[in-house]
């Protein structure tokens, strides 16, 4: 695959660059966040990856940036970062992203998160054909496509969910907030995933 690294540490980009290339991908880097549009536009990747902890701008600025340009808003991003995955930002980013890796990283890790969102990525183009085949319309194939990835991404904010349900078990009474948040997440989950099975119903 191309993919385009988005990290403000040179020494990490050159590592990963390594690592990504001795299996088989393609992989340019960007160290100042503010120049990741024009990177992406200048030669649209595959699959972008990208930190959230830089400067000026964060990588969740990054990111609101990419989807709200239509021009690169369907390209895949992963999340690599050093940070856990709050509720809130789960819950505001959750859908706009197809994965989300901790750092630091081992090289089976990183190739394995990228080689998963190959797959993704492949099934849902195969579900886009089969759907054109089976004379639907461009725009509902495209909503199956869609439903693909969108599936693959709740499963995995749904583990994100179980995952600090479970850290706050210990403490609930000073976690209210959190709590709160979680039970929020939790809507957004269960809410997404009925508009899910009723958009693919007619998908083949």
């Amino acid at each position: 695959m191309q993919l385009l690294l988005i990290d403000d540490n040179a020494n990490l980009c050159k590592l990963y660059q390594e690592l990504l290339r001795q299996g088989g991908h393609e992989v340019r880097f960007e160290t100042n966040a503010e120049n990741a549009l024009d990177a992406i536009r200048m030669k649209p990747p595959e699959l972008i990856l990208l930190d959230i902890m830089m400067e000026p701008i964060s990588g969740w600025e990054v990111l609101e940036q990419i989807r709200s340009s239509t021009d690169i808003a369907d390209i895949p991003v992963i999340i690599l970062t050093g940070k856990v995955l709050t509720a809130h930002e789960a819950r505001k980013y959750g859908l706009m992203i197809e994965g989300f890796i901790m750092k630091p990283l081992e090289r089976t890790m990183l190739l394995k998160a990228v080689d998963d969102i190959k797959e993704v990525i492949d099934e849902s183009e195969e579900q886009y054909l089969r759907a054109i085949s089976s004379g639907l319309t461009s725009e509902q194939a495209s909503a199956c496509r869609d439903g693909i990835k969108k599936k693959n991404i709740l499963k995995f904010l749904h583990e994100t969910l179980l995952k600090q349900e479970q850290l706050m078990k210990e403490d609930v009474s000073e976690h209210v907030e959190i709590l709160n948040s979680l039970d929020e997440l939790r809507q957004m989950i269960t809410t997404k995933y009925q508009e899910l099975r009723h958009l693919m119903k007619n998908c083949p």
